[in-house]
């Protein structure tokens, strides 16, 4: 059996039956070797694909869904502006965390940072895996595209599409929205349908 994998965030981390990354797998015929992570940055995916890489453990298809550029980068505790200080074990990560958003984090550097990263990652690394590759936004960076740096990915096939939008039904959400944390992947069952069929349809 062919095999797939999700790279990402929250967005591509659930395994419930109604989740989308669940039912395009069993649309596809294929088994999956793995998730998203809940508020996992891009350097998140970096690491994991350069890991499965290095042990020749990529699935045939891979999915790529890209969230946005302000996450920063830890193993295993997520890491963005707005979740910190958050409860944990190490209270002390959480304060350097959100030291940093308030001292030092520069928004410009982290989308150059991230743009530069995204398309050489799209442009060398990608075409030389020789697998399927499907790339999508988790949220699209719109900031880069209000300055003319829209960021057009090549490699394999390129969903221009925002899934934080098509969650939120729009490009902003309604006064007082919040996301459900009980939903596959931010969606309902009936969005993670579509999202299913939408990327099935683009690659079948």
């Amino acid at each position: 059996m062919k095999s797939i994998g999700y790279f990402g965030d929250s967005f591509c981390a659930s395994n419930q039956p109604e989740s989308w990354c669940v039912l395009l797998a069993e649309k596809l015929g294929h088994e999956i070797t793995h998730f998203g992570k809940g508020g996992a940055s891009v350097w998140h995916t970096f690491m994991a694909y350069e890991k499965m890489i290095k042990h020749d453990r990529l699935p045939d298809t891979l999915v790529f869904c890209w969230t946005e550029p302000y996450r920063l980068y830890h193993p295993e505790v997520p890491l963005a502006k707005g979740a910190v200080p958050y409860p944990g074990p190490d209270q002390n990560l959480w304060k350097a965390a959100d030291m940093y958003y308030v001292y030092l984090q520069n928004y410009r550097k982290d989308e150059l940072a991230y743009q530069y990263a995204l398309q050489w990652f799209d442009r060398k690394e990608l075409p030389k895996s020789g697998k399927k590759i499907i790339q999508m936004w988790s949220m699209k960076p719109f900031e880069l595209t209000n300055r003319g740096c829209d960021i057009e990915l090549q490699t394999g096939e390129f969903i221009d599409e925002s899934m934080l939008e098509f969650a939120w039904g729009g490009k902003t959400p309604e006064a007082g929205f919040k996301f459900d944390i009980n939903l596959a992947n931010h969606m309902t069952v009936e969005q993670n349908k579509e999202w299913a069929n939408k990327v099935y349809d683009r690659i079948s």
